[in-house]
């Protein structure tokens, strides 16, 4: 069983080489993982990342054709996922930093054994120095998920609410585990951890007038519908006070 961690990234050299450094020197075992980066078709920085994975076995580059613009990061995370193979896939960021060693392992086993479900939907996050329990901003998951719903992230969002939507979809069937004692440290810009960069300006502009913020109320049935879909594979019925349902009753 591998891990796939999965990043979306443009540009951000500097994260990535740091992303991926706390990820070599914390693993138990560099063989329980693979790294891949997405990266846009027209990134400035897309030779020099090609020689960075040609050096390291672990790290692989998916090719994200955008058509020079930015096509949102739940697409990119999907087509990361959807062109890879390994077990357990993930949400991570590139601003994202790894502490805990040995945390392969840890999760590794969370997915084996007695530990998951017969039917796999079982979701894990980790601490990521600001959240905490409160919500998923790190993420990761039995590739099952992605195989029932056909996807593993809704693509409307251009940037923000893609983590709360998978948080509430595990939590309605209590199948959400936070490991506190694992952290991924997230340095975002917002947080004061780092500096807003281009990319950042980028994404905000693809997301003019807070697009993502208003589809999260629109897509509400779309969310519903999620939930349901889950809970016809999983037979077992949501718990629909964990998922934000527009003020709908719903048995």
């Amino acid at each position: 069983m591998k891990i796939g961690i999965h990043v979306p990234s443009r540009e951000r050299m500097n994260r990535r080489l740091t992303l991926l450094t706390s990820i070599i020197t914390s693993v138990r075992d560099i063989n329980n993982v693979n790294v891949y980066f997405g990266v846009d078709e027209d990134d400035p920085t897309r030779k020099l990342i090609y020689k960075v994975a040609d050096a390291i076995p672990c790290l692989k580059i998916v090719d994200i054709k955008n058509d020079h613009k930015f096509i949102g990061l739940g697409k990119m995370w999907n087509i990361c996922v959807n062109e890879t193979d390994d077990d357990i896939i993930s949400m991570v960021g590139d601003d994202m930093v790894f502490h805990t060693p040995g945390w392969d392992e840890m999760l590794i086993n969370e997915f084996s054994g007695g530990n998951i479900p017969q039917d796999k939907i079982k979701a894990v996050h980790c601490n990521d120095d600001c959240h905490g329990e409160k919500l998923a901003v790190n993420l990761f998951c039995h590739r099952k998920f992605n195989d029932v719903m056909g996807q593993f992230m809704r693509e409307e969002f251009k940037i923000n609410w893609i983590d709360q939507w998978l948080h509430q979809v595990f939590n309605a069937f209590g199948r959400l585990k936070y490991r506190g004692d694992i952290m991924i440290e997230h340095r975002h810009w917002v947080l004061g951890k780092d500096k807003r960069d281009k990319t950042a300006e980028r994404m905000a502009i693809a997301d003019a007038n807070k697009i993502s913020d208003q589809l999260w109320h629109d897509l509400v049935d779309e969310r519903i519908k999620d939930v349901r879909k889950l809970s016809e594979y999983l037979k077992i019925k949501p718990d629909w006070s964990k998922v934000d349902t527009g003020g709908k009753v719903l048995n």
